[in-house]
């Protein structure tokens, strides 16, 4: 078969990385009906070497993207143009994942502007419960588009979107949503400690935890 050093678990499994999990263990199902050598029909089109070699890499695509934890470092790399086998393989990814406890905030010397409302301001200043909906108010109130947050903090507009919606279904781990707020409070110029705690607490609460 040709060189698949570099390639792609979602286009393998033949689904979007915007997936929800259980689309991803049904295509992974379909995936491994199709290659295996329960279906003949499959040597009409490769031979039992290629598709012993697709099914392999059906496995491992479903190694990482079956795992939440793991398909969220897969998605950072996957941004960043990362798709060297060795680079984002199950061995390499839980790893990573198990020396890594949390994510390192991105630096962001952003200059936001923006028209101030002094009573959006004090809203902000006296907010103690901090949910996805109201970041997004502050968000939107500082004028950065989803995409542009994305840009700025190298978080995919997928988990931001998620993030905003406290969508705990579609979201990776505690600790790399709490990460993940911590950049997007540095863009927002939002006290950290303060928002992450009220946050994580909704999340948790989302999760029955």
């Amino acid at each position: 078969m040709e060189d698949l050093a570099r390639f792609n678990y979602y286009d393998i499994l033949e689904v979007s990385p915007h997936s929800a999990q259980h689309e991803v263990t049904t295509a992974y199902e379909r995936a491994k009906s199709t290659y295996s050598g329960e279906n003949p029909a499959i040597y009409t089109i490769f031979s039992e070497q290629e598709a012993r070699n697709l099914l392999t890499l059906v496995e491992e695509a479903y190694s990482v993207l079956g795992n939440k934890t793991l398909r969220a470092r897969y998605d950072e790399k996957l941004g960043q143009g990362i798709l060297k086998q060795e680079n984002v393989s199950f061995e390499t990814l839980q790893a990573e994942s198990k020396t890594q406890f949390h994510l390192q905030p991105k630096k962001t010397n952003e200059k936001i502007s923006y028209e101030k409302s002094q009573a959006i301001e004090d809203e902000i200043k006296e907010q103690t419960v901090w949910s996805g909906e109201f970041l997004k108010k502050v968000r939107e109130y500082k004028k950065i588009p989803l995409e542009r947050m994305s840009e700025i903090t190298k978080i995919s507009a997928y988990y931001i979107n998620a993030l905003e919606k406290i969508d705990s279904k579609n979201l990776p781990a505690p600790v790399f949503v709490r990460g993940y707020v911590v950049q997007i409070c540095k863009v927002l110029s939002l006290e950290e400690k303060k928002v992450c705690d009220s946050y994580m607490k909704l999340y948790k609460d989302s999760l029955g935890k």
